[in-house]
């Protein structure tokens, strides 16, 4: 049950800004032995990595359909759009290891924000090839390192 609870929190969390899955696992960590048992903080941090790759593929897909729509497409005609965006769609084709290791780090360390890298991305059409197992990787070793580090603490603190 706390497997499922804790997708569901990562999900809505990765949909709704204002819904915090760090302090939600900060939470489960203080009040379960999560860190002494190896299996359940993987299971864990496996669990909110999940939620919150469905919920910023969700942002994805809309961004990448909100570039079909007839506002944007005026927008994009415009000539300074069009160079900002060219621009970008410039620098992530033909660079997946790039385009990657940005993912990665907005996955694991927040920054830039991932709910802004997912709306570019899909904007940009990065490859899901690319965009899904980063953004899980990244956002599964995020979580298992606060888990694992909130749980480390309130052990000691016992």
């Amino acid at each position: 049950m706390l497997l499922l609870t804790t997708f569901a929190v990562s999900l809505l969390s990765g949909l709704v800004p204002v819904v915090s899955v760090e302090v939600y696992l900060g939470g489960v960590a203080a009040a379960t032995d999560a860190a002494g048992s190896p299996l359940l903080l993987a299971g864990l941090a496996l669990a909110a990595g999940v939620g919150q790759t469905v919920a910023k593929v969700a942002w994805y897909l809309a961004a990448a359909r909100s570039m079909e729509s007839p506002r944007l497409q005026r927008k994009l005609a415009q000539d300074k759009w069009r160079r900002g965006f060219e621009r970008w769609r410039d620098r992530v084709t033909g660079r997946p290891v790039l385009t990657a290791a940005v993912l990665l780090a907005s996955a694991c360390l927040g920054f830039p924000p991932l709910m802004i890298i997912a709306v570019v991305a899909g904007s940009l059409r990065v490859p899901l090839a690319v965009y899904v197992p980063t953004v899980l990787v990244g956002r599964t070793v995020r979580f298992w390192l606060l888990l694992a580090g909130v749980g480390w603490f309130a052990a000691a603190a016992v």
